[in-house]
């Protein structure tokens, strides 16, 4: 009698105990609609890769050697987590199964990194109620889905809810935002290749019990290094130029001043898209999210499949201010010369080390294979002066050309078969064909008959013999030589660092009078810009490759 009614104390302890359990600080109680329903506790792990290096099977954009490049605290943020739950069990198709709750977390805590080197960084909730069951389990942190709330329980189907999963940019965003950088779950399959947007598990009342989530910035991420062939004493300026240059030793040195993002995308998928070699499938199958099984696959953004313009650039103007944050407007997507915008400073040199700068956290930008163009292909235009040791005028009284290294006052020059030259005249006097109404680049039709000899027109800069010239790179994602790899060559895909560093440039970049934003309808185009740069894949993990700036 006395051992009954000891293990009747006991059991009414336990009872209270989970009772307090259940409604301490420690639990968040939203969850199922019926409160009595709503009876499995479970915490809630999001794991942010931070810097850890993956090896995986085949060439699918994620494929890089094993360097990494650690994110910053503001990084790898998790401020807040929506879970958006849709029936797994059997019968519950993918893509018909219908929103069954919606749970936000807006309290995490930042636990010890699960590695030694903080290469993933994990965050813990409060425990939050649930109803049990199977389920299919989406993951946005420090976003929600637009326009889904809970009047879209038992009635948003899967595939409806998928249609929604994107997110808009208003601007190129080059700071982490208060509320942090948006993340998307990322779950891997039985193989541990390909990977799923959601997390299949069952939730149970047992009162221990943790739905892990991995999870990926949808956004890319570009920055600049200060670089040059002294950095420490003169950041950003270049004196070794290209030997038809260097031959007649008429360029002092070129400075790089400032950088432009261009053909950054307005809108992204919240969950990773991959086309399985190019097929569309109409709808989305389980096969498109993450990694297919081919073993080239698309990362593909919610206009891959529309950029098929194929003769001049002017062809997509009518749709690229819908696509891209710089529209036609603003950049006028053809000239440097039109353009009002601000450039960023260059990163410069302090504390004994060069300084990067974030240039833009970027959505998904690709291309098919034959469509990667310059129109299409995220960039950064550099603006860069150039110091001209020396220039050709005009003989005074004769004809002929002579030198001068006299710059004053001169609001322009010119530059033809390498060699400065003062003004039209001089280029006249020289032998360039050009037509009698060619008295300066203001002149009608000058910037056309200029581009048709091959002379370009440089204003002036910022002091008297410095005049602006620009550089536009072109951000690659997989830098191959290889035919079969230029599936991904170009490009922008999430949770990748593309970091750019200028080592060296080739000679004069673009005047922005007779030449456009976009010269060619190819992107690897190599008169224009070739950097060194570092491209970090998924978690942060960088690789290198080399290139010059010029022609």
């Amino acid at each position: 009698m006395k051992r009954l009614k000891y293990m009747s104390m006991m059991g009414l302890a336990a009872l209270l105990l989970t009772t307090w359990s259940a409604c301490s600080d420690d639990t968040d109680i939203p969850g199922g609609e019926n409160p009595e329903e709503a009876r499995a506790y479970t915490t809630v792990t999001i794991a942010v890769p931070n810097g850890v290096a993956e090896t995986r099977a085949g060439t699918t954009a994620d494929t890089d050697d094993n360097t990494t490049e650690a994110g910053s605290e503001d990084e790898y943020k998790v401020k807040t987590a929506n879970l958006y739950l849709f029936p797994g069990e059997t019968g519950s198709s993918f893509g018909s199964a219908k929103l069954k709750e919606i749970i936000s977390i807006n309290q995490f805590t930042q636990m010890t990194a699960s590695t030694a080197d903080a290469k993933t960084i994990v965050w813990t909730s409060k425990k939050t109620a649930l109803t049990p069951g199977d389920y299919r389990i989406y993951i946005v942190v420090n976003g929600t889905v637009n326009g889904v709330t809970d009047g879209s329980k038992n009635s948003l189907t899967e595939a409806d809810f998928l249609a929604k999963t994107t997110a808009d940019a208003t601007g190129v965003i080059a700071a982490v935002p208060e509320a942090g950088l948006v993340m998307a779950s990322r779950s891997p399959k039985s193989d541990n290749m390909n990977t799923l947007p959601y997390i299949a598990q069952t939730i149970t009342k047992d009162p221990e019990q943790t739905i892990a989530a991995t999870v990926e910035r949808m956004m890319g991420k570009i920055t600049v290094t200060a670089g040059g062939a002294n950095v420490a004493s003169a950041a950003n300026v270049y004196t070794s130029f290209s030997s038809t240059v260097t031959a007649i030793s008429n360029i002092t040195n070129i400075t790089l001043k400032g950088y432009y993002v261009v053909n950054a995308r307005k809108e992204g998928y919240y969950f990773r898209h991959v086309d399985k070699e190019s097929t569309a499938t109409n709808p989305l199958t389980e096969a498109n999210y993450g990694n297919s099984t081919t073993s080239l696959p698309y990362v593909v953004d919610p206009k891959t499949y529309s950029k098929t313009y194929s003769g001049t650039p002017a062809a997509l103007a009518g749709s690229y201010a819908d696509w891209y944050l710089q529209g036609s407007g603003a950049f006028d997507l053809l000239s440097f010369g039109s353009f009002g915008g601000t450039y960023t400073a260059m990163p410069g040199y302090s504390s004994a080390a060069a300084e990067t700068k974030v240039a833009a956290y970027c959505h998904e930008n690709t291309m098919l294979k034959e469509k990667q163009k310059n129109g299409y292909t995220t960039g950064i235009v550099f603006k860069a002066e150039i110091a001209p040791s020396k220039m050709m005028q005009k003989k005074t009284g004769s004809g002929g050309v002579e030198e001068n290294s006299t710059f004053t006052s001169m609001s322009e020059i010119f530059y033809h078969s390498g060699i400065f030259y003062k003004d039209i005249a001089a280029l006249k006097e020289a032998g360039v064909l050009l037509a009698d109404g060619t008295t300066s680049s203001s002149a009608s039709g000058a910037p056309a008959d200029l581009k048709k000899n091959d002379v370009q027109c440089f204003k002036k800069g910022s002091a008297d013999g410095k005049f602006v010239c620009y550089y536009p790179y072109w951000i690659k994602h997989i830098p191959s030589e290889n035919t079969a790899e230029d599936v991904m060559e170009f490009g922008i895909v999430r949770n990748n660092v593309y970091k750019v560093t200028v080592t060296s440039i080739q000679g004069v970049g673009k005047d922005g009078v007779t030449e456009d934003i976009i010269t060619d309808t190819e992107t690897d185009d190599p008169t224009t810009v070739l950097l060194n740069v570092k491209l970090s894949i998924k978690p942060w993990t960088v690789r290198t490759n080399s290139a010059v700036l010029g022609r």
